[in-house]
């Protein structure tokens, strides 16, 4: 891949100071920063701090850097020391030249891809085949999303799954409820002209409600849990996709002998595949993914495969982990149930092992429960299966890491699983098995209970979304077609909720609030896509751009060095983002591009500059500009707007 003038520097300059300081390259590029004032340089390392402790002499190490740059040809930069730092200062006008050649020849930027690239299989929202993708998942799909697509442009093979958990007890109780129906899904999703998920979701809240209230009112429960499940059923009936079903439902669980025992009964023929229980399940599940599918597809997030739990267990995969586990030396007994040892498996594998430590990073004063195996009906539980799915996401990609974007309640979950692997001698998937946890999302006014069919679902907020997206945009484009009005409202409701939930970084909560999303003046997915619909309109009125006219010297001038040198950091930028799979500081570094750019914009005229010299080395930093905030949009998966 070609690199620009600046990207090239940059990296000649890591090399050259790792080299003249014995210190690791990737340590000097993580440690090379942009400079707190533009006039001190483009790049600053903190030399001093290191050239003290190898002996070297700070300007003697700076020449030698300097002379490095001079041998590969670099003259468009140069070295500086001050304050303790040797600085990157980029020639604007020797830059300008190297790069209006590149952009003449459709150079596009983008991160450098890696010397040695890796298989990194990327398992993200794997929802619960029961309900529709809420809040929660929309933050997880967008952050799986963007980490595959920054790492698969900086050149790894990235493989994307997605996980059907549709063994687990909810989705036991989705499939009694369509037993007690007698419907099959996705037939009565169309009589009923609903989406597929959302039948389901009805469904299993109902069935799960149902279930607690018959409970409840055998139990004896007080009359004040009685009232409020009586309330939670009359809201579910209000909203009844099929026409008696939850009078059915009811009537099912006051004859049944024991409600509680139906689901767990469902949860056992599921799992050792008992016929017809285990096609209605797979058929249940088939249905919810449908729905599914369709929000994902509308967030532009895809799959390259979609792997079933329950083709785990009917493969025999879970059963051959779980007798590994038996012959382990840390299988153990806990509370009655089968367990691995995780305690023991800390002392004795993971406390003498300095790799270990650093890679599995273990709570302090905090000690690690066992990890239970089975229930006493020898069903096995969520943990177990996915060490056996952990393991087949290796095998299968051959991968060199696996990264599961879950949220951060599972924490101890993803910790036990590590540690397990680990103790049964899978050493290599255990140090590169990642939990790249997030926080959850508010959404203000809305609370949530998936059991009672209470969701913040991502279809509903973005058809929220779009709604204010029409107006604006009917209001900007009188006359505009409704078809064209409808495709752009839906780009930028999707741009407004992606980047929302990506410009925050993963460990801390988000509040979503669909006004401050959709502010086109600032800090939102659409001001970015605004800035680049004003890129395009701005190169549409002057045409193509005679880069042979430009005058490399016009783009020295301060307001314009600034904004090239800004766009130009693109590469470096996101190559460290996908290194440290931090899409958030990629979706930072576009805001702060757009507002250098439109800043810039309001003081410049473009195509009305008399001068061909610097109307052309505008026009060119316009283009730039519009590659730039192109390349990182796509990489975040932020649609494109050309007009707005």
């Amino acid at each position: 891949m070609e690199l620009d003038p600046v990207t090239e520097a940059f990296y000649a300059f890591a090399e050259a100071l790792a080299s003249t300081l014995g210190v690791e390259r990737g340590e000097v590029e993580r440690l090379i920063v942009k400079p707190p004032r533009e006039e001190y340089g483009d790049y600053g390392f903190p030399l001093m701090r290191y050239a003290r402790a190898r002996g070297v002499e700070p300007r003697e190490a700076v020449e030698r850097v300097s002379e490095t740059l001079r041998e590969r040809g670099i003259d468009w930069a140069s070295i500086e020391l001050a304050g303790g730092f040797a600085n990157l200062k980029v020639d604007a006008a020797r830059a300008a030249g190297r790069l209006f050649k590149l952009l003449e020849k459709g150079w596009i930027p983008g991160p450098p891809r890696v010397e040695e690239p890796q298989v990194i299989v990327v398992e993200h929202t794997s929802a619960n085949p029961i309900h529709p993708l809420h809040m929660g998942h929309a933050r997880n799909s967008a952050l799986g999303d963007a980490l595959s697509r920054l790492l698969a442009a900086r050149g790894h093979r990235v493989n994307r799954r997605f996980y059907i958990n549709d063994a687990g007890l909810q989705a036991a109780y989705a499939v009694l409820g369509f037993k007690i129906l007698g419907l099959d899904p996705l037939e009565a999703a169309e009589s009923a002209g609903v989406k597929p998920d959302e039948l389901v979701g009805w469904v299993y809240a109902s069935t799960y409600t149902a279930v607690e209230a018959e409970a409840a009112k055998r139990s004896g429960a007080p009359r004040e849990k009685l009232e409020e499940l009586a309330l939670h059923l009359a809201r579910l009936e209000e909203a009844e996709p099929v026409t008696g079903a939850l009078s059915r439902i009811l009537d099912y669980m006051a004859s049944s002998e024991d409600p509680e025992a139906e689901a767990a009964k469902i949860l056992r023929e599921v799992e050792f595949r008992v016929e017809p229980t285990a096609s209605l399940a797979r058929r249940v599940a088939e249905a919810a993914l449908k729905g599914i599918r369709e929000t994902l597809e509308r967030l532009g997030v895809s799959f390259d495969a979609w792997d079933w739990e329950t083709d785990l267990l009917w493969s025999g995969r879970v059963a051959r982990i779980l007798e590994e586990a038996r012959r382990s030396r840390f299988y153990t007994r806990h509370k009655g149930a089968e367990a691995l040892d995780i305690p023991r498996i800390v002392r004795e594998l993971v406390e003498p092992d300095p790799e270990a430590r650093a890679s599995i990073k273990l709570p302090r004063g905090f000690e690690v429960p066992p990890l239970i195996l089975t229930r006493s009906d020898g069903t096995t539980l969520y943990t177990t299966r996915d060490l056996a799915y952990t393991l087949y996401k290796y095998e299968v990609t051959g991968a060199d890491r696996v990264i599961n974007v879950i949220g951060a309640e599972q924490r101890l979950p993803q910790l036990q699983l590590r540690l397990a692997l680990l103790g049964l001698g899978y050493r290599r998937e255990a140090l590169n098995l990642i939990h790249y946890d997030y926080e959850m999302v508010n959404v203000p006014g809305r609370r949530m209970s998936s059991r009672r069919g209470i969701i913040v679902a991502v279809d509903e907020i973005l058809d929220e979304v779009k709604a204010r997206a029409v107006e604006e945009v009917r209001a900007r484009n009188p006359g505009a077609p409704r078809e064209w009005i409808e495709d752009v409202a839906e780009r930028i409701a999707v741009g407004a909720l992606r980047f929302a939930l990506l410009r925050t970084s993963a460990p801390r909560p988000i509040t979503f609030d669909p006004e401050k999303a959709l502010d086109l003046k600032e800090n939102s997915g659409p001001y970015l896509q605004y800035t680049y619909a004003r890129t395009v309109g701005i190169l549409s009125k002057h045409g193509p751009i005679d880069y042979g006219s430009a005058d490399p010297r016009e783009c020295a001038e301060p307001p314009r060095r600034g904004l090239m040198i800004e766009a130009l950091r693109l590469p470096v930028v996101a190559a460290r983002a996908a290194d440290s799979l931090a899409p958030e500081d990629l979706a930072v570094f576009l805001l702060g591009l757009a507002d250098r750019f439109n800043s810039w914009y309001q003081k410049e005229s473009v195509i009305h500059d008399p001068n061909p010299a610097s109307r052309e080395c505008k026009a060119a930093l316009v283009e730039l500009t519009k590659r730039s905030l192109e390349a990182g949009l796509t990489l975040l998966g932020i649609p494109l707007t050309p007009r707005m």
